[in-house]
């Protein structure tokens, strides 16, 4: 079974990429965190076959929490897709941490084929 780790500070967000999941990879176990301190958690704790992470979020923003990630022996071959909407320098340095990157908004197929992209490349047992 694969687990997918969503972080996003709005939970609009999280529960419409949740439902999509649930939908279209109903045999997956969905996570949600709402900031990069419980995604960070939430990794080490259940070992996720991939993260969606925001950039900006409250208490610890994406690209820290996927710095803390990429250097931690346990986490740092997890991929990680980076969902952000802005263009700061913490989305942009998330980008380059991250093995794909989807800008807010994006679709459902957008969603669906980089998740399927990105698990192919990084990830092939899943």
């Amino acid at each position: 079974m694969s687990v997918v780790l969503i972080v996003d500070d709005s939970t609009v967000v999280r529960a419409a990429v949740a439902d999509y999941l649930a939908y279209k990879f109903p045999d997956w176990k969905i996570l949600q965190a709402e900031d990069g301190v419980e995604g960070i958690t939430l990794t080490q704790l259940e070992k996720p076959n991939l993260i969606l992470m925001d950039a900006d979020m409250p208490y610890m923003n994406g690209y820290e929490a996927a710095q803390k990630l990429r250097q931690s022996p346990d986490t740092k071959q997890i991929p990680i897709i980076a969902i952000s909407g802005g263009s700061s320098n913490v989305a942009s340095d998330l980008y380059v941490l991250s093995d794909a990157a989807l800008p807010k908004p994006f679709s459902a197929d957008e969603l669906s084929e980089t998740i399927e992209y990105v698990l192919q490349r990084y990830n092939p047992v899943a």
